[in-house]
């Protein structure tokens, strides 16, 4: 008898503890939203135009084997070899063109809508973006597997370092400079006489010596081509990219019914996210919710659509002014759960914990990196699913110190930072 009630009380305390977990189980999804990054410095005041000057490097190639110098390659030219472009052609990825139909990639005309000049002015408010190639390396690290007829195989690679600088073009002092350095590995290599493996690595080494450079170079090309914009953007400009965002549901939503507006909460931002529906606003709960509006810059400011010029900035701020409607109504919402819920019910907690975790990834999509950070720690202070909690905050404090670059100590902008900067700064 004793033995039969030890089973039934097993049975059941199973039954209930494991309903009781279920119940807390959370459905993490990241969703796709783009949102304004900062870049990781800025150009100076007074600056109004620019030009740009590219540099190909005068030092031969090196070729290197398993991490030792072996030959070389003449040094990248505009004129020789597969080097497929001009000059021109860099300078255009850099400054765009005047037709935006013909951008790829998102490019817009200048950085920052500065003016770009072909002329050579010496003029205190003109700077050169000088950007140079150098150590450019064709390499290869070589491999034995015993197990293959032929075993001495191979990786190709290329490297190369771009020197990005902004020069005043009338004291030709650097004011700024960055170097990007470039490591790929070559996935696809083949060309006429291909040879993928050896009997011996001498074999393997000759070979290569002769004939590293072939079938690649157009990969080096295309990479220069399609990652020079891009570097510098991230670098000087303000982005506008796509960035993916944690979001929670709850798994037992019949549980309380709270549960089931949450996940139709989150449901919603989904599908909007997907431009699958049109966003749907509850005004009552906005207009009930000025003071914590107010607090986290949730406000829509004044109209500043004049302050973004070329058409690819203003379809951005628009759709970030739609943005901060969207996430200040499913915010408000959260919030407003979280003043129901209760953290010493199991259940309810992890729902609280969800809530604060989607109030920090709005705010995070709005840039509103204090408020997230805030909420962070509100969901961190519930002991629960803490590497979740980490991984988010590392995305905000990564975004708020590239923000907080254009600050001083009292949280002023910066006397020295260009005022194109400003209407992102006051978003």
């Amino acid at each position: 008898m004793k033995r039969k009630f030890l089973v039934f009380a097993i049975v059941f305390y199973c039954v209930f503890f494991c309903s009781k977990i279920s119940a807390q189980a959370y459905k993490s999804e990241n969703i796709n939203f783009n949102t304004y990054v900062f870049p990781t410095s800025y150009i100076p005041k007074d600056y109004l135009n620019y030009g740009v000057k590219i540099n190909l490097s005068e030092s031969p190639i090196s070729v290197i084997i398993d991490g030792e110098k072996k030959s070389s390659r003449d040094p990248l030219s505009y004129h020789g070899g597969e080097f497929f472009f001009s000059e021109k052609e860099l300078i255009r990825l850099i400054v765009g063109t005047a037709n935006e139909e013909n951008i790829k990639m998102g490019f817009v005309p200048t950085i920052l809508e500065l003016g770009h000049t072909n002329q050579p002015i010496e003029a205190k408010n003109h700077f050169i973006i000088d950007v140079s190639f150098e150590n450019v390396v064709y390499g290869a690290d070589i491999t034995e597997n015993k197990s293959l007829e032929t075993p001495f195989t191979y990786t190709i690679y290329y490297s190369y370092d771009t020197v990005f600088k902004i020069i005043n073009s009338y004291s030709k002092e650097v004011i700024m400079e960055k170097k990007d350095s470039t490591y790929n590995k070559v996935l696809s290599y083949s060309f006429e006489g291909y040879i993928p493996g050896f009997k011996t690595k001498p074999e393997a080494v000759n070979y290569l010596i002769a004939n590293i450079d072939k079938g690649f170079t157009n990969d080096v090309v295309n990479n220069i081509k399609l990652y020079l914009r891009p570097k510098l953007d991230f670098w000087l400009d303000v982005q506008y990219s796509q960035d993916r965002c944690f979001f929670s549901r709850i798994s037992k939503e019949d549980k309380n019914p709270l549960f089931l507006k949450l996940n139709q909460d989150v449901d919603a931002i989904e599908k909007w996210s997907r431009q699958k529906t049109e966003p749907m606003f509850d005004d009552a709960l906005l207009s009930a919710n000025t003071e914590f509006i107010q607090k986290n810059n949730l406000t829509i400011n004044k109209d500043q659509s004049i302050y973004f010029n070329d058409q690819t900035r203003l379809m951005n701020y628009k759709n970030f002014l739609t943005d901060k409607k969207v996430f200040t109504d499913f915010i408000l919402k959260m919030n407003q759960y979280t003043q129901q819920l209760d953290a010493n019910d199991k259940g309810q907690k992890v729902a609280l914990w969800a809530c604060y975790a989607n109030i920090a990834s709005g705010f995070y999509v709005l840039g509103n990196y204090n408020s997230s950070l805030e909420y962070i720690q509100k969901a961190r202070a519930l002991d629960y699913q803490e590497r979740q909690i980490k991984n988010i905050e590392d995305k905000v404090t990564e975004m708020q110190n590239k923000y907080n670059i254009f600050f001083d100590t009292n949280g002023e902008i910066k006397k020295d930072v260009n005022y194109l900067y400003f209407r992102y700064l006051r978003l």
